[in-house]
């Protein structure tokens, strides 16, 4: 039996990553720097330390960087960071609700953005505490912020379910000892992490299926 619910956030509970991703291509476009989608979907899922060095690397430097966050912060400043809810999501949580299983975030992102994002998206009322790779000494895919979940939680591996969407994040679970169901958003999952995860599917509206 589930007695909790862990979640990661941008790109699995909130459509964050598309519209970031174009974001931050447009933004390297306006200061002359080619960004691609293949070198965005390698920051998908990592603590903020980690996707900062790795796009430092890819746009060639910092100075280079601060240009395309300055671009990136205003794009998402005009529409006040608030993103839509995934497919199914907001069904899930209610579903979770109803049946008394505890749900909680686990998310690389830092704790302002999780409760400002959820706040927007108006679900952070949904979820007992978060978790952020701002707490841990080493990111996903390591698998200490869901250790570190399960902690807060009080409650063993066996007893909770992980929703993930990136390779890294499902990587971290995986290592944790957690049952993890993939909802792939931009980046297809590792023959590694389709073997090892509880499910694939398309959407959290195919999980809430399964579970009547």
């Amino acid at each position: 039996m589930i007695k909790a619910a862990i979640f990661d956030m941008d790109g699995l509970l909130i459509d964050s990553e598309r519209i970031i991703m174009q974001a931050c291509i447009h933004a390297a476009q306006a200061v002359g720097i080619r960004y691609t989608q293949d070198e965005y979907a390698a920051l998908i899922g990592r603590a903020g330390p980690d996707s900062t060095r790795l796009m430092k690397a890819q746009l060639g430097g910092e100075d280079a960087f601060n240009q395309v966050m300055q671009g990136l912060d205003a794009q998402l400043a005009l529409r006040n960071h608030a993103f839509p809810l995934k497919t199914g999501a907001l069904k899930l949580l209610q579903h979770y609700q109803r049946s008394h299983v505890v749900c909680c975030v686990a998310s690389s992102s830092s704790i302002h953005h999780i409760s400002h994002r959820l706040q927007q998206a108006g679900v952070s009322e949904y979820f007992s505490h978060f978790t952020s790779g701002q707490e841990v000494a080493r990111g996903k895919p390591d698998p200490d912020i869901y250790l570190l979940a399960l902690e807060k939680l009080g409650l063993t591996a066996e007893a909770c379910v992980v929703f993930e969407d990136s390779e890294v994040g499902a990587r971290a679970a995986i290592s944790a000892g957690l049952k993890v169901v993939v909802v792939p958003d931009l980046v297809q999952p590792s023959e590694y992490v389709r073997e090892q995860a509880h499910y694939v599917l398309e959407s959290l509206s195919h999980w809430l299926v399964m579970q009547h």
